[in-house]
């Protein structure tokens, strides 16, 4: 089972469909309902750094297990319900204090 907060690997289609890309995402969604079901709800991280709306930035200091490759954001506004068996591996967590930050720009969202 995988935990809110952790940073995982799933493969995503290009919008054109015609390949798939391994991208990180942040699991949202609590950890008594990713016991239960099989879906997850995450959003998308990515390693374009500029200022935009409904994001977080994250660097390694921002977590407590593993590493991100490269300085990057987390975009609340991308949001993915995503089946826990086609995640590919776990990269890391984000700290309580990120991952809080991370709720109030999804609060903003809504």
């Amino acid at each position: 089972m995988y935990k809110q907060g952790e940073i995982i690997i799933v493969p995503f289609p290009f919008s054109d469909l015609s390949s798939i890309k391994q991208r990180p995402v942040l699991i949202l969604s609590k950890n008594i309902d990713n016991e239960k079901v099989e879906d997850i709800i995450t959003c998308g991280i990515t390693s374009n750094v500029k200022d935009s709306k409904y994001s977080v930035l994250i660097k390694n200091e921002d977590l407590i297990e593993g590493e991100v490759p490269k300085i990057s954001r987390v975009k609340v506004d991308k949001l993915f319900t995503i089946s826990q068996d086609i995640v590919k591996k776990k990269v890391g967590r984000i700290n309580k204090e990120t991952f809080e930050k991370v709720k109030s720009e999804f609060v903003k969202l809504i």
